[in-house]
């Protein structure tokens, strides 16, 4: 007869270097190995212990609630005994180390392959050699894309898609763009992400299109429609844990909340003390792709306006209005046609990428490069789309500030000159013009401020057609004017 011994030494016998691993952060996994995916487990996951229950299980070793406390701690000093390296853990897109394609996790294991020379479902265990897939409690599965279409039938199914987001045309090709890029740019290519901006009166479908179109296309997760914290660690936490973090109902955006999203959108890091410990940290990556949701505009800061995507949904008209459970029955009969047409879009694309020519610098240069991308694979003029990209930057850039006590004292003033003059004098005498046009108590307290904001915001400023210079002669003095000086 089997001791209880025999059969927990052989519990812990199926556990190895080659199932047992540390990330950078020293997190500890399980890895899973399913058909042609590495799913690495998070030790301290209900995932884990509803796989560890499983395993022992199959060799008949009882687990009580104590025991697998104890099974984890065991676990857990056993993974620091084995002399590997640590593995970098993917959320579901991610590289062949083999290759470079793009490895994307349906979330059903299965895997599909993106690169210039086609899309395909891997069936090579060596694609996924070294590539460690981790999912959270949150993540749905995505659907199994149609990859045998045409280029008709890609169009087809994009004029199909359209009638789902509620905006113009050239907007419309963007959010093509950006999902795209998404799928092109894993998050270990370490590739910049635009932040994705969607705004719209009630009624306009902002929840349906975040939920319904955006994330069940790129990263279907229970986890929308978050709040967005005020605390860095715990904002990176959340992304850490998806692929695309949607937070929703935004309001107003503090000053660190701006430069937050912004180091989000170009890549940073946050410290954050390693539990039970006083002196040792662990840096959690700020780089995610991000969508912001909300009626009100937002976007104060251009510093981070430059580095976002603007969709302004137009409102339905009621008669035009239908049951969201009818417009999701639709959307989902259409997802393996619209995902499979993305999917051939983004290797069309990436077969065309150093052909581009980027005719419209913006601080996105990557994701401008890969509109350039679509322009060829849709025979559009060089340049055209990328424009557009550039006037959606300049408009929410403007619209920012439109209604900004500042913008309004600022563009009296240049009302007042005459045209093509330029108002000078130092912070403090322009305080003073301003306080002539608008209510002092709405405008920044101090010269330093005012010279601080104008900063601050100058690209906003310049969309809304003021230009100033800020410079020294025998004083400190601020140019004001309607024309670029």
């Amino acid at each position: 007869m089997t001791t209880s011994k025999e059969l927990e030494n052989k519990f812990f016998s199926m556990f190895d270097e080659n199932n047992l691993k540390v990330d950078e952060s020293e997190n500890v996994f399980i890895i899973n190995r399913t058909k042609h995916l590495n799913e690495a487990i998070l030790l301290e996951s209900k995932s884990a212990k509803r796989f560890i229950r499983k395993k022992a299980k199959e060799v008949g070793f009882r687990l009580s609630k104590k025991g697998l406390e104890e099974a984890i701690d065991e676990l857990e000093k056993m993974v620091f005994e084995f002399d590997g390296h640590p593995i970098h853990c993917h959320k579901r897109y991610a590289l062949s180390l083999k290759d470079k394609s793009v490895l994307i996790d349906l979330g059903n294991d299965v895997i599909v392959k993106v690169n210039a020379s086609g899309v395909a479902f891997v069936n090579d265990d060596s694609d996924t050699d070294g590539v460690y897939f981790s999912r959270s409690e949150h993540q749905l599965p995505m659907v199994m894309p149609n990859l045998e279409l045409g280029n008709n039938d890609i169009a087809d199914t994009l004029k199909k898609l359209n009638k789902y987001i509620n905006t113009d045309t050239n907007t419309f090709f963007l959010v093509v763009c950006y999902i795209t890029y998404l799928m092109a740019n894993p998050k270990a290519k370490g590739a910049p992400y635009p932040i994705f901006v969607i705004q719209g009166e009630k009624g306009a479908g902002k929840s349906f299109f975040c939920g319904n179109v955006i994330c069940n296309i790129a990263d279907p997760s229970k986890m929308i429609n978050l709040d967005l914290t005020r605390r860095a660690d715990d904002y990176a936490v959340i992304l850490n844990s998806v692929f695309l973090a949607v937070f929703d109902n935004i309001r107003t955006l503090t000053k660190d909340q701006s430069d937050m999203l912004c180091k989000t959108a170009t890549r940073s890091s946050v410290a954050k003390r390693k539990h039970y410990t006083n002196a040792d940290v662990v840096l959690l990556e700020l780089h995610s792709p991000v969508i912001l949701n909300g009626i009100h505009d937002f976007i104060k800061e251009s510093d981070l306006a430059s580095r976002c995507v603007h969709v302004k949904l137009q409102k339905m008209q009621a008669d035009k209005r239908r049951p969201m459970e009818d417009l999701k029955e639709e959307l989902e009969v259409l997802m393996p046609d619209i995902l499979g047409a993305l999917l051939l879009l983004v290797s069309k694309a990436l077969a065309v990428l150093d052909q581009v020519k980027v005719t419209d610098a913006a601080r996105m240069m990557d994701f401008s490069k890969w509109i350039g991308a679509l322009e060829l694979v849709w025979g559009m003029q060089q340049g055209k789309l990328q424009k557009a990209y550039q006037q959606n930057v300049e408009s929410l850039m403007a619209s920012g500030t439109i209604d900004d006590s500042l913008t309004i004292a600022m563009q009296k003033l240049i009302k007042s000159l005459n045209d093509g003059e330029a108002w000078k004098g130092t912070p403090s005498a322009l305080l003073d013009k301003l306080n002539d046009f608008e209510n002092s108590i709405y405008l920044p307290k101090g010269p330093a401020a005012l010279t601080s904001k104008i900063r601050s915001q100058e690209s906003s400023l310049n969309a809304n057609g003021i230009y100033f210079k800020v410079g020294r002669d025998s004083e400190r003095y601020v140019m004001v004017s309607g024309k670029a000086l």
